[in-house]
């Protein structure tokens, strides 16, 4: 019987575009969208330093009035079912002093014992067993290739100009061992790549602490057979922080991936990502790792923050073989979500559903079975509207176990950007458009190397010509 583990699926996109009028009018006003239904948020225990761990909702949504993490009080927000990253909405201040930690863990040996990943984040591939089967890849977009401690570590997924966060990511898991040794009868599993958290607040966000986002560190405890026994390290996660002043001194964001050192000095997985946005950032001071990016304004959180986060890219796998999707897949290798019946015939067809996704993208699809070798296919170009489009794709899946899906699309959109004016320089890659209810949309502008401009700061002959950017797309739109 051929069985199907289908994993959450992902869009890493580089524009976040709402097609339809927009207007060029900004205010200087930002709300989180919390509606402070989880009240204070103040962890304690003692004797410091300690623990707290905090269960996830299955929104990942957390609607608090303040959150205050004290010194010493580390919080670690446990995956839910749906595996969806961290959103910690506040409707007055948010202050760290403590640490926030969302990392990937280590991989353990053999089957079912990959790293998890943190909130948000991809889990690691499996390491590989005596009896026979080879280790596989580690999951998301970026995920590790199977091998040993030297083969090429995860890395998070998405292009280097994908800095909005966007939608919100965590880094891709390291991949497990192919080999195994006389200690060890199963090799090493991949490490899971760093979760993922935005903290928005309505007034202010203080960081004297840590927030840790960073990817697993590789089994290197299988080196009693040799480092090339060993799984290789998680990406880095992502970490955004959104509020009208950010502030703190002596504070730590870190994304990094997972770490190298003694005795296998290899290399460490790919850093993830970090953004700040506010209107001021008077007497900030904090270490960043990798270096965060920086927008001038707060941007869309969610639905129900001002601006509104409205038409974000989504990118789901509705049938296998014919048989429908569950509404929340999990991704592992335990139990599968999809069977198929006996006598199904490779190749397996499938359907990818997408909304505000440019028609005509192509999916990239990757098939990670509970052994062996990943495989990678491209699907059909998706056809429908803007709004909502498919695609399909064709895949061999391995016979009598469990196999992974994972689907994913990094996309930019050259028709706009060709007709856009020139900032600083500079092309504009990408727009962000959002609205609030019964407000004005506000749009933004990013150049290739990431600088960002609202529209209204434009010189008004540059603002005409992005207006008739903007109708042009429109009339193809509607063609």
């Amino acid at each position: 019987m051929n069985t199907l583990r289908i994993h959450r699926l992902v869009g890493l996109v580089s524009c976040v575009l709402a097609l339809g009028g927009t207007s060029l009018g900004w205010a200087q006003t930002f709300s989180s969208g919390s509606t402070g239904a989880d009240g204070g948020f103040a962890p304690t225990c003692a004797p410091t330093p300690c623990t707290v761990t905090a269960a996830l909702p299955p929104s990942g949504v957390l609607h608090y009035t303040t959150a205050t993490i004290p010194a010493g009080v580390t919080v670690i927000y446990t995956n839910n079912a749906a595996n969806t990253p961290v959103t910690m909405l506040a409707t007055s201040d948010v202050t760290i002093a403590g640490t926030i930690r969302l990392d990937g863990a280590t991989g353990g040996f053999g089957v079912n014992s990959a790293g998890a990943g943190g909130p948000g984040g991809f889990p690691g591939g499996n390491g590989a067993l005596a009896t026979g089967g080879g280790g596989s890849a580690g999951q998301g977009p970026g995920g590790g290739e199977p091998g040993s401690a030297f083969s090429p570590p995860a890395t998070y997924g998405a292009p280097s100009n994908f800095v909005s966060l966007m939608p919100l990511v965590g880094g891709s898991g390291g991949g497990g061992s192919l080999f195994v040794s006389s200690f060890f009868p199963s090799g090493a599993s991949g490490a899971g790549g760093g979760g993922a958290i935005v903290v928005a607040s309505s007034t202010k966000i203080t960081v004297t602490g840590a927030i840790h986002a960073n990817g697993g560190p590789g089994n290197d405890s299988a080196t009693f057979g040799g480092c090339g026994f060993a799984g290789t390290r998680g990406a880095g996660g992502a970490i955004r922080l959104v509020a009208p002043q950010i502030t703190g001194s002596g504070g730590t964001l870190s994304a990094a991936g997972g770490p190298t050192g003694f005795p296998c000095f290899v290399s460490p997985g790919g850093d993830g990502r970090i953004r700040l946005e506010a209107f001021t950032t008077t007497g900030l001071s904090v270490t960043s790792t990798p270096a965060f990016s920086f927008s001038p304004a707060p941007g869309p959180v969610t639905a129900a923050s001002t601006p509104a986060l409205i038409n974000l890219p989504t990118l789901t796998i509705t049938s296998v073989g014919g048989v429908a999707a569950p509404g929340i897949p999990t991704g592992s290798y335990g139990t599968a979500d999809v069977s198929l019946a006996p006598g199904t015939t490779n190749p397996v067809s499938f359907t990818l559903t997408a909304a505000h996704i440019p028609v005509g993208t192509v999916f990239t699809v990757r098939l990670l079975p509970q052994s062996g070798t990943f495989t990678t296919v491209p699907s059909t170009p998706s056809s429908g509207t803007f709004a909502t489009s498919s695609a399909t794709a064709s895949v061999n899946f391995p016979i009598g176990q469990v196999s992974v899906l994972n689907a994913f699309a990094s996309f930019t959109l050259p028709q706009l950007a060709s007709l856009l004016p020139w900032i600083e320089g500079e092309p504009v890659e990408r727009v962000l458009v959002a609205a609030e209810y019964g407000g004005p949309s506000t749009l933004t502008l990013v150049t290739r190397s990431g600088k960002e401009l609202r529209a209204d700061q434009l010189p008004p002959e540059t603002q005409l010509k992005l207006a008739r950017a903007f109708a042009a797309l429109n009339d193809q739109a509607t063609r």
